[in-house]
């Protein structure tokens, strides 16, 4: 059965997201987008890749959504809906629970819909209401494969799209939750349903929970900067360590403050192709001012974590505690507004106590 007690035990079965191939951009007129499009897909599939051959070094067996190279598969008037590449975002094990959202692409049409809207959305939207763009967000098609894996490990399947372990990190018997908005309890009095016997803790963190901390074990968590008083309020018996956000790193404070929605070298930009993605493919980039990238670490096993970039001094704090870093690239992240955590999810891990 699978199973997530903490999650820093030895990871066995996980998910690592994919994003279309460079095929899938041929329909794009421009040239030159197009290209810088290919290139973008291409080198972020490199580092799914080499995540996946890492992640089998250590005897994880990875499993991978399906997506197809045609465009039209996944465009509802003139919108395409983004590959699934970040997986953690809507998917969760938290003990032998499995939550996921329902594995088709109407979950936003399904929470609009109207008394006297029909079950299938209308190929022209809803007239006076709705676009048929507005009617779509995410595909979640790809689900049919967890929802089988789960089934046939006798697994018992919430469909909640809103559980997942990007906001929840599963730390034994303690759940700790984010928020989006301040005071809004998310999807804990849910949790408290699920698993009376929990302690489960609300952090505010007005965006995703694993961009701005990580417990790599139960007394050491890795912060942000905007997360650093506030972890250190609520766990007071906890050492917390801040690391410096990469965007800072590499621009400074005051340019990484301005860096706009997402970032990408200049080879890999263009006046065109910042069009195109403001025009076409805004709801596939985040705002990667809200997430901190260097607290989004895959854990592997007690003695082992996945990190995206160097930083000597949270490497040397790791090492002391007896856990080895290991850089698995992401180049994009500041593109696809998610790091190593995002891009995949933990299904199953071999239980330890939580201490």
């Amino acid at each position: 059965m699978l199973n997530v007690y903490n999650h820093w035990d030895r990871l066995t079965t996980c998910i690592v997201g994919t994003t279309y191939t460079p095929d899938f951009y041929k329909f794009v007129k421009d040239s030159d987008t197009r290209h810088l499009l290919g290139t973008l897909a291409q080198q972020t599939l490199e580092d799914l890749d080499n995540l996946c051959v890492q992640l089998r070094k250590f005897d994880v067996e990875v499993i991978r959504p399906k997506v197809t190279d045609n465009y039209l598969d996944y465009k509802y008037g003139e919108k395409i809906l983004p590959a699934p590449l970040t997986p953690r975002d809507y998917t969760a094990v938290i003990d032998d629970i499995v939550f996921l959202p329902t594995p088709d692409a109407l979950g936003l049409y399904r929470k609009l819909k109207g008394a006297d809207w029909p079950d299938v959305p209308p190929a022209d939207g809803i007239p006076g209401e709705f676009t048929v763009e507005e009617l779509y967000y995410l595909d979640y098609t790809w689900i049919t494969d967890i929802v089988d894996i789960a089934t046939q490990h006798g697994n018992q399947i919430v469909y909640d799209k809103d559980i997942d372990t990007a906001m929840v990190q599963r730390l034994g018997d303690h759940l700790l939750v984010g928020n989006w908005q301040a005071g809004d309890p998310w999807v804990a009095p849910v949790l408290g349903q699920y698993f009376p016997n929990k302690q489960i803790t609300l952090l505010e963190t007005l965006g995703h929970l694993d961009g701005g901390v990580c417990f790599i074990c139960s007394d050491l968590a890795i912060v942000g900067p905007k997360m650093e008083q506030r972890v250190k309020r609520q766990f007071p018996d906890v050492e917390v360590y801040t690391v410096t956000p990469t965007a800072v790193k590499q621009f400074g404070a005051a340019k990484a403050a301005n860096i706009g929605k997402y970032w990408l070298p200049d080879k890999l930009n263009s006046t065109g192709f910042q069009d195109y993605v403001e025009n076409y493919l805004s709801h596939w980039v985040g705002e990667i001012q809200a997430s901190c990238f260097d607290v989004n670490l895959l854990i592997v096993d007690p003695e082992n974590v996945f990190c995206s970039s160097e930083d000597p001094e949270l490497f040397q704090l790791l090492e002391s505690r007896g856990i080895t870093p290991h850089v698995v690239p992401y180049r994009h992240k500041l593109f696809w507004d998610g790091g190593l955590h995002c891009v995949t999810s933990d299904l199953n891990r071999i239980t330890r106590i939580c201490l």
